[in-house]
């Protein structure tokens, strides 16, 4: 009896003894690796699991929208009466699962370049209405130029091309205009080298620069 418990305390003590060896050589060992790996695949190069997960990420995030619609659009333009709005929304889209485009990358500078779409699928169920529902909006374009060009020449010339092209200080436009773009008709007669779409998320892919490891 006592043979075998001593035997047994000096195997476990072996066996202990063996395992802290293992184990100081395994950590420092495994940290390498496990460093290594990471730094693999953790840069933003192709055929890395971030480059995938950056290039079109698994999680879909929504965006919301809310439109202000004026309600009084002749009192204001006639009478230069105080502008009454109503708040209409949410409009929802689906947007994070559109993938990157145009992926460039330059070693030499270690940065990234790419096109983000900036479409997306609109969702009915978690919006308060279609995607052409109509508002009635500010008319940018003839707004922003009387201001940007003062001149009482330019001014008359303005208000030609206004009246051609049957625009006036208000407009009713869809959802799916205003936000992803539409051909004005008082800036496509304009004769300079000037945007006639306009659209709060247009244009629809947007070029952005970053730097990776």
């Amino acid at each position: 009896m006592g043979c075998d418990r001593n035997c047994g305390l000096i195997a476990g003590a072996v066996i202990g003894a063996l395992m802290a060896v293992f184990g100081g050589i395994l950590m420092p060992v495994g940290d390498m690796l496990i460093e290594k790996t990471v730094k693999k695949e953790a840069v933003l190069e192709e055929g890395t699991i971030a480059f995938k997960s950056w290039v079109k990420t698994g999680t879909e995030v929504y965006r919301q929208v809310w439109i202000f619609d004026v309600q009084n659009p002749e009192e204001v333009a006639v009478n230069s009466s105080k502008i009454k709005v109503k708040q209409r929304g949410p409009y929802t889209y689906r947007v994070r699962y559109l993938a990157k485009e145009n992926i460039t990358q330059d070693s030499e500078t270690h940065t990234v370049s790419f096109l983000q779409p900036n479409g997306a699928i609109f969702e009915p169920s978690l919006s308060v209405g279609p995607e052409n529902d109509t508002f009635t909006v500010l008319n940018l374009a003839v707004a922003a130029v009387p201001h940007l060009y003062p001149s009482p020449f330019v001014q008359i010339i303005v208000n030609i091309f206004i009246k051609k092209s049957n625009s006036s200080m208000f407009q009713k436009r869809t959802l799916k205009e205003l936000l992803w773009g539409y051909k004005d008709p008082f800036l496509s007669l304009i004769p300079y080298l000037v945007p006639t779409t306009v659209g709060v998320f247009y244009p629809v892919s947007t070029k952005y620069e970053c730097q990776y490891c």
